[in-house]
């Protein structure tokens, strides 16, 4: 219906109308303009009664029951009107069956003219309509819940909504509705309203859409609207209609703002980073990541498992830690529609250790295989409260080895017919020392015949030893009679075509393996700026009073050069990602571009 018809509808009603009446005027449970708990009207030799199962409008019904021990002749109701005789009438009834439904009917009507028994088929509310002429001042409507034949007690029938009115003498509009919305979104709502009353009842609502009609819903209060625009403002309003034609006044205006698009874009990825780490806890900060609409939270996961929501904050300080244990954390960004970012970089925190004070056991060491110019020493594991890092050999008070981790070593060198002492000390990660061992004795045997060079004939000026063999039993010095318990001095500069070094301690290959704590670089520098040097590598004063291990020092400088290859691997990840985002600003700037040049264009 146009607005213009509408308009017009409104006006001929406000100019010419008048209200037709509704001949059944009594205030019961079946009146359309009164109802009320009554059965007031109606009488017959049924049980009639008032009832609230189901009615078709408003709170009640007339139930008729046929009677017990009467159902031939106790199964009816009728109703009396005053009438013109020859006015024709229009009759408007609602009905259903009920229980022990026997084919109720309307019949045996008197007063009328043309009229015939119609059928009540249905256990759903169906509207019955006669146009009749009247032939009697007092005609009468009659109901029965069943027929003579078959019929029992219990046989039921209602009736709703009676209107009994002249032709053309409805004038009267329905009353307005009320609207209202829910479930709104970006191309839809959910409209419903309130029932709009009318003195013969209400055949269709019209549903407008900023004042263009979008739909016919019939006696259906409600009606789901499709195909808007996101982001938009619409007006709705209602207007209800009654078989006469007779349009109500517009409803309310209900306005609605559709919902933005669908959000499927994810956000950036962050990186992630720590400091302030301590035996406990640690700090974990990442940069803020970006989304089309925003960020709002992000989840931060400890070894895959989650352990925070921090919202917007772009940090997060993680305690109940163990001390000297390695963590793996990752943070991801969530969007208000619930997109997630992708996982940030894995970062590994490892905590500091508790200080540790506690020595470690003393171990009981034994000899075997003892020879003329050696012995097999080994002994029992210590144990500690962290763990043992060294085992430092002994021999007559001096140390000549240290063996890591192994409980065993292997003595060269001695004298024959020589007695020795060997003791052994433990050694933890905190530099702790074990009480010194037992003292092992052994005495060498006698020897192999080979002629020893002594300190007699080795260093007389006048003899110069020409040999293509030189064995010695014990320890070797040039230029030097002061070996510092070491099997070869030298006072001065060496020469050879090659040298091997058999490490007893662990080569560092131990930088790649996983837990390994690798020191933050802003650690490593102010190491530096305190000390003057790298960590774990010792300073010029210690390499000039007590010298250095060659095989030790090639593996604390591979350990440099390896921990260096991780910095410069998680530097080059930090890069591509930066790369990433420096792309990803450019677009955006580029479409910004392009944006301002259309504009000027205008």
């Amino acid at each position: 219906m146009s607005k213009k018809l509408l308009f017009l509808y409104f006006f001929l009603f406000s100019v010419f109308g008048a209200f037709a009446q509704n001949l059944h005027s009594q205030a019961n449970a079946a009146s359309i303009d009164n109802e009320a708990n009554s059965t007031t009207g109606w009488t017959g030799t049924g049980n009639i009664t008032s009832s609230t199962t189901n009615p078709f409008q408003g709170t009640y019904a007339i139930s008729l029951v046929a009677t017990q021990g009467n159902a031939s002749t106790g199964r009816n109701m009728s109703y009396t009107f005053n009438a013109v005789v020859g006015q024709v009438y229009n009759i408007s009834i609602w009905a259903r069956q009920g229980n022990l439904a026997n084919s109720p009917a309307f019949a045996n009507w008197t007063g009328f003219a043309g009229f015939a028994t119609t059928t009540i088929n249905s256990a759903a509310w169906t509207q019955y309509n006669w146009s009749l002429t009247a032939t009697n001042a007092t005609p009468v409507i009659n109901v029965y819940s069943s027929p003579i034949s078959g019929s029992q007690a219990g046989n039921q029938v209602f009736v709703d909504a009676v209107s009994i009115t002249t032709p053309n003498s409805d004038n009267q509009p329905p009353t307005a509705v009320v609207v209202s919305s829910s479930n709104t979104t970006s191309t839809g709502t959910q409209l419903s309203w309130t029932a709009s009353t009318d003195n013969v009842g209400v055949v269709n609502y019209e549903v407008f859409q900023d004042g263009n009609s979008i739909a016919n819903t019939g006696t259906t209060t409600g009606f789901n609207v499709t195909g808007l625009t996101p982001s938009t403002s619409y007006n709705f309003t209602v207007v209800a209609e009654d078989a006469a034609g007779n349009l109500s006044p517009v409803s309310n205006v209900e306005t609605i703002n559709t919902l933005n698009p669908p959000d499927t874009q994810a956000p950036t990825a962050v990186v992630l980073s720590s400091s302030n780490t301590t035996t406990t806890s640690t700090e974990l900060s990442w940069t803020a990541s970006t989304d089309n609409v925003g960020v709002v939270n992000y989840e931060v996961f400890r070894n895959g498992n989650s352990i925070a929501n921090t919202g917007t904050t772009t940090g997060f300080n993680v305690t109940g830690l163990a001390p000297s244990t390695s963590y793996n954390f990752t943070v991801v960004a969530e969007d208000a529609a619930g997109n997630l970012s992708p996982s940030s970089n894995i970062l590994s925190v490892t905590t500091d250790g508790v200080p540790d004070n506690e020595s470690p056991t003393a171990v009981v060491v034994s000899s075997s295989n003892t020879t003329s110019v050696g012995t097999q020493l080994s002994w029992t594991a210590s144990t500690d409260n962290v763990g043992v890092v060294n085992y430092e050999v002994f021999q007559d008070g001096n140390s000549i080895a240290n063996t890591g981790t192994t409980t065993g070593f292997n003595v060269t060198g001695l004298a024959p017919s020589t007695s020795y002492d060997f003791t052994v000390v433990a050694e933890d990660a905190a530099g702790n020392l074990s009480p010194v061992s037992n003292t092992v004795t052994i005495v060498t045997s006698v020897g192999n015949g080979i002629v020893d060079y002594t300190s007699e004939n080795a260093n007389i000026e006048t003899v110069d030893w020409t040999a293509r063999d030189l064995f010695a039993d014990r320890n070797i010095g040039i230029g030097t009679t002061d070996t510092q318990g070491y099997r070869l001095a030298v006072a001065g500069n060496v020469i050879a075509e090659g040298v091997k070094v058999e490490l007893q301690g662990n080569w560092p290959d131990f930088v790649f393996e996983n837990g390994f704590d690798l020191m933050d670089l802003w650690k490593v520098r102010a190491f530096i700026a305190e000390h003057g040097h790298l960590p774990n590598i010792p300073s010029a004063e210690e390499v000039q009073k007590e010298g250095i291990d060659l095989g030790q020092m090639n593996a604390k400088l591979l350990q440099k050069i390896e921990e260096l290859t991780l910095y410069i691997l998680s530097q080059q990840n930090e890069i591509e990602i930066l790369k990433k985002e420096n792309s990803q600003i450019n677009d955006i700037l580029k479409r910004i571009e392009e944006l301002e040049k259309g504009q000027q264009n205008r």
